[in-house]
């Protein structure tokens, strides 16, 4: 980091100037003698610091607004209650950090990293997030509203009461993550890869899950109510009293999918494969139900309407 980037005259916090400040923590983190960096109530607005090494610090009330951030490292740090909004963020690590009530709104984002952190009621809303990594990450009350997640990895994770309304999240990884009442309303999921994951009381109502992967996935009692879903993999699915009404689920597959009280009222499920007449017979059909050999429903015991049209 260069020394340059830290006018001692613009930015000092209870009169020492913040490049002491840094001097001093990194020799802390080398053990030998130093401090730690504990910043709270500073406003560093504008600050560059670039690349700096902040791991392990302690920042309450910090004003980092428009600050450019980019490659510093955060990790393992307290995070409270700070302003980054409009902050460049690239590249900047986050991981194993304890971090809550923080706004990210319209940070860049870019590969940055959470991996393993505790995020308690951030906020990113319209923040560049593409291809950040996410990893074991322990979420609650986070708001990705119109977020770009475009390939963030959230594998491994649990996430509960988080909105992802409007969030682009194309080919985004959920791995056997666990999901309870988060929201992916009109959320873009384009082959975005969820098997394994547990899904609780989450809604996909009108999202875009064009070729999503749910292979192995447990959507018991999920909403995917007018969402668009066309080649979507469901193989050995829990579908339980997931609601897909109004929904276009054409040459998707379901072999071994549980689809028992599963709502189709309305859906497309033309070229559909996989489905036997046992899951249909299981299932919730309509005469707006377009079934897997393109006739519409309800469904018909021994009708071979389960025959995709593809076949």
């Amino acid at each position: 980091m260069s020394e340059t980037k830290i006018p001692s005259s613009k930015f000092a916090i209870h009169g020492k100037p913040l490049r002491e400040i840094l001097r001093l923590h990194s020799k802390w983190l080398r053990g030998n003698g130093g401090e730690q960096a504990s910043i709270q109530g500073a406003s560093l607005s504008d600050v560059d610091l670039q690349k700096a090494d902040l791991r392990r610090a302690i920042l309450v009330g910090v004003n980092f607004l428009e600050a450019n951030l980019s490659e510093t490292d955060f990790s393992e740090s307290e995070i409270r209650g700070c302003d980054f909004r409009n902050a460049v963020l690239f590249k900047t690590d986050f991981s194993y950090g304890d971090l809550t009530d923080v706004n990210f709104q319209r940070c860049l984002l870019a590969e940055s990293n959470f991996s393993q952190a505790r995020a308690n009621r951030l906020q990113f809303r319209h923040a560049n997030m593409r291809d950040s990594r996410l990893y074991e990450v322990r979420m609650k009350g986070c708001d990705f509203f119109g977020a770009n997640l475009n390939a963030a990895f959230f594998n491994h994770s649990f996430v509960a009461n988080c909105n992802f309304v409007d969030a682009d999240l194309d080919k985004s990884n959920f791995l056997r993550s666990r999901l309870h009442s988060v929201r992916f309303t009109a959320a873009s999921l384009r082959e975005a890869n969820l098997s394994s994951i547990h899904a609780n009381e989450c809604d996909f109502r009108g999202a875009k899950l064009h070729s999503a992967k749910f292979g192995l996935a447990d959507l018991c009692q999920c909403l995917f109510c007018r969402a668009q879903m066309p080649g979507c993999d469901f193989r050995q699915t829990n579908l339980n009293s997931a609601d897909f009404s109004g929904s276009v689920l054409q040459n998707s597959l379901f072999s071994e999918a549980n689809t028992m009280s599963t709502d189709f009222r309305g859906t497309v499920l033309e070229g559909a494969r996989g489905l036997t007449a046992r899951q249909l017979s299981q299932s919730f059909t309509a005469v707006n139900t377009i079934l897997p050999n393109g006739t519409r429903g309800p469904y018909v015991s021994r009708s071979r309407m389960e025959i995709p049209v593809l076949q």
